[in-house]
């Protein structure tokens, strides 16, 4: 980089006269010694700067910017600053060569700039001419487009800090805005002065749009980039172009017009797998659930459903979901094809212009079941796409379709399911008692009986589950319930995680043995699809760190005031639930949320045990768990099932080397949450998300980032940040957490379901961008009743 051994100052004038897009606010430097020596000699200097009623005096520090490493914000900068204010200059001077002095003895070569401050700015912020992590050719641009202020994103503070877009370097043609477009025409222009494309620029955009260059460094990760990898990105973007295009135009039999793909909607693979999984654990997640078994379920149940798709689709290794198909496969089968098309097109047309939804779709877009407040959510949800004759019979669809399913007179009922999955347990139990133990020739039949017996019932219970929590909302929306009855209800449902933390309390006190715990939930794992994440019967130190109350907490059964009982009854009767009263609904919607959570503790109990038969099979054919992460499941099984011309471990780390490489690729191409038309691969917008709150409660205390393979750690009065909703984590339920926070999940998640359980107040689904801020706190306040997270550090 040209004037790589300049200091910041130094770069700033030497480039003044050179940049023609940027506009450099005029600034003066003044050595430190130099001036420690004669403070008056700042008024001469000071005089040179034509008049702006405030300046900014800032750090310039010689060790601030380095070719391979940077003081960056370690030193103190003052804003506005009146010029007419020769004091308050003086004491910003002495407080920036303090920030120095603090950290190391005074330097020759430190220098302070005092500047003009940039007023009246719409846009501030940092930008990346490539991702500071991975090299991955992009421009990152970090900005401020609200609070009008030109540090908050250097510095952290505020919620405005968190926006992020990244913009693919070789398709700048795709930005729409007019203030992006001129910034990238001036950093284009920036890095051919500066003889360099890996540059960290802090820039201020005008009212006029007139971009403001504030620094200019060089990026100091580079040693860290794997350079090779990031030239293939450009490559498999444009196929991934390619595929995106045919989605949203081909026609695939399903209602609607087109389609968006999203990360969040309906099964959320991002919130079980990950942004960039592995091989083994998308492929894993594909097989077992997203590539047949939910329309199984839907179409049992009742649902619509497109023939023989896939609900989920890889785009450069990176789970998306089909948001058409999903929709259509919430519509009656009985209702008319020409209501469903004019509704599946209305809620994509929705999703587009509100796609901060992306992760709240069936409670804020679309109406996907029978609910007391069900007039009110079609008027708002669906307005006047439909008649009012439609309208009827979409209701009546939803009703005749929930009556069915509420009083067990479906195929696709509660009690039908569960049987189910009482089968799986059984043949698991079976199959964990053959002379000798299971072995790789089980896989297959493994794999099917998760699917026949596991993931299509557990859809159906999972479904189930969503019936019962929207109708019991209906209830508050429309008065008969208060939230507090509604947060009592669920706080008296006892699943299974409450049996796991019983027996973990259970365990420590010596009533019950390891081996006896770690039979029934020894299975468990924080990464479900994950073969790099231990098991509980793995991990044992993480158990051994609970502590419990001397008693169990006992729970008082909910009751409701005869008069409310009376009330839901004759909602009951008005909506045609003959012979179905308010306690049967009571009944049901425990039974619901219970049955669900146990269907998943089940079906995962074979996922865990197939990870642990491939990591057995890639262990005697010389791979590690790490190496076979990489090779995808049907490719495991065709190695089984054929024969080739080398051995089986050289086949498998033929795959594991390939799958390693495209992983790479994959982790450093950046997509949104939600593509809506193929320029949203190469301009990537990062949205604040709204987190789902749950509880109405308040609380403030530590926070610990936990991940999948932390093993000796103690929770006890922790607020606990975890990436995605996973069952796996459950045992954080048995170490008094004050609070729980997730980057991913919905309203109806794992976590929410289990926060909502034990009272816990949690924020449930916070984003990328808001998250990563979460992390680096040392403290954090949650208020759930407002709505609010703020790190307190």
């Amino acid at each position: 980089m040209k004037f790589i051994h300049h200091s910041k100052a130094a770069v700033l004038q030497e480039i003044e006269d050179e940049v023609t897009f940027f506009t450099v606010p005029k600034l003066v430097s003044i050595n430190c010694m130099l001036y420690q020596k004669d403070k008056s000699s700042i008024d001469s200097k000071i005089k040179t700067l034509e008049y702006s009623p405030l300046l900014v005096v800032r750090s310039s520090a010689a060790d601030e910017d380095g070719s391979v490493s940077s003081s960056a914000g370690e030193y103190d900068s003052f804003l506005n600053i009146p010029f007419n204010c020769p004091e308050k200059i003086t004491e910003s001077i002495d407080n920036v060569i303090s920030s120095y002095e603090e950290k190391r003895p005074l330097s020759e070569q430190d220098e302070v700039i005092i500047q003009q401050m940039v007023e009246n700015t719409t846009m501030s912020g940092v930008i990346f001419t490539h991702d500071l992590n991975t090299g991955a050719p992009y421009y990152v641009i970090n900005y401020d487009d609200q609070s009008g202020l030109t540090d908050t994103v250097t510095s952290g503070a505020g919620e405005y800090s968190n926006r992020t877009l990244f913009i693919h370097r070789g398709s700048t043609e795709e930005i729409r805005s007019d203030r992006f477009t001129k910034l990238l025409q001036a950093v284009k222009e920036l890095e051919l002065i500066m003889e360099s494309e890996f540059l960290d620029i802090e820039f201020a955009i005008g009212r006029d749009l007139k971009p403001y260059l504030l620094q200019v460094r060089a990026i100091t990760t580079q040693a860290n980039w794997n350079r090779a990898i990031t030239k293939r990105i450009d490559e498999t973007l444009l196929k991934m172009q390619s595929f995106v295009v045919d989605r949203f135009t081909r026609s695939s039999n399903a209602h609607g017009q087109t389609t968006i793909l999203g990360q969040m909607p309906d099964w959320n693979p991002i919130e079980m797998i990950g942004r960039a999984p592995r091989a083994l654990a998308a492929s894993l997640y594909q097989t077992l659930i997203t590539d047949l078994a939910w329309s199984r379920a839907r179409e049992e149940m009742g649902y619509t459903v497109p023939v023989g798709q896939p609900l989920m689709v890889m785009l450069a290794g990176q789970p998306f979901i089909d948001v058409q198909l999903s929709f259509h496969s919430f519509l009656p089968k009985t209702l008319s094809p020409n209501i469903a098309s004019k509704l599946v097109d209305h809620w994509i047309n929705q999703l587009k212009k509100s796609p901060e939804l992306h992760d709240k779709v069936e409670f804020d877009v679309a109406v996907t079941t029978f609910s007391f407040d069900m007039d009110d959510k079609i008027e708002c949800l669906i307005g006047d796409i439909l008649t009012g004759h439609e309208k009827q019979e979409f209701k009546q669809a939803h009703l005749a379709q929930a009556l069915r399913l509420i009083k067990g007179e479906d195929s696709g009922s509660l009690g039908n399911a569960l049987e189910n999955i009482k089968t799986l347990k059984a043949r698991q139990t079976s199959l964990a008692k053959n002379d000798g133990g299971i072995n790789i020739t089980y896989l297959h039949t493994m794999i099917s009986d998760c699917i026949t017996f596991g993931t299509v019932p557990f859809s159906i219970l999972a479904r189930h589950g969503f019936i019962a929590k929207t109708i019991l909302l209906s209830l508050c929306h429309i008065g008969i319930l208060t939230k507090n009855e509604v947060d009592q209800f669920q706080t008296t449902i006892r699943t299974v995680a409450s049996d796991l933390v019983s027996d973990m309390r259970r365990l420590q006190l010596g009533e019950i043995t390891n081996d006896n715990f770690m039979l029934r939930f020894g299975h468990l794992r924080p990464g479900t699809y994950d073969i790099l994440s231990l098991r509980y019967d793995q991990m044992g130190e993480v158990l051994s760190n609970a502590e419990y109350p001397n008693t169990e907490i006992s729970l008082e059964p909910f009751r409701l005031p005869q008069k409310k009982l009376d009330k839901i009854d004759k909602l009951l009767l008005d909506s045609g639930f003959e012979d179905f009263k308010a306690g049967d609904l009571l009944v049901y919607m425990r039974d619901a949320t219970v049955a669900r959570e146990y269907g998943k503790f089940v079906f995962t109990r074979s996922v865990s045990d197939i990870l642990e038969l491939i990591a057995e099979f890639s262990c005697e054919n010389g791979l590690s768990r790490d190496e076979i992460s990489h090779v995808p499941l049907n490719s495991i099984l065709e190695v089984l099932s054929s024969s080739g011309e080398i051995g089986i471990e050289e086949r498998l780390r033929d795959l594991s080397d390939s799958g390693k490489v495209k992983h790479q690729i994959s982790s450093a191409i950046r997509l949104p949450q939600l593509l809506v038309d193929q320029s949203d691969i190469h301009v990537v917008p990062f949205r604040v998300s709204h987190p789902n709150f749950i509880t109405t409660k308040a609380v403030t205390g530590k926070c610990l980032m936990l991940t999948s393979d932390m093993k000796e750690v103690s929770l006890e009065g922790k607020i606990v940040l975890i990436e995605g909703a996973d069952p796996g984590f459950d045992w954080i339920f048995s170490q008094n957490i004050i609070g729980l926070i997730t980057k991913y999940g919905g309203a109806n998640s794992h976590m929410a379901i289990r926060s909502a359980e034990f009272d816990i107040p949690a924020a449930i689904g916070c984003g990328e961008q808001r998250f990563d801020r979460l992390v680096q706190s040392n403290n954090i306040h949650i208020d759930c009743s407002a709505g609010l997270i703020n790190p307190l550090n």
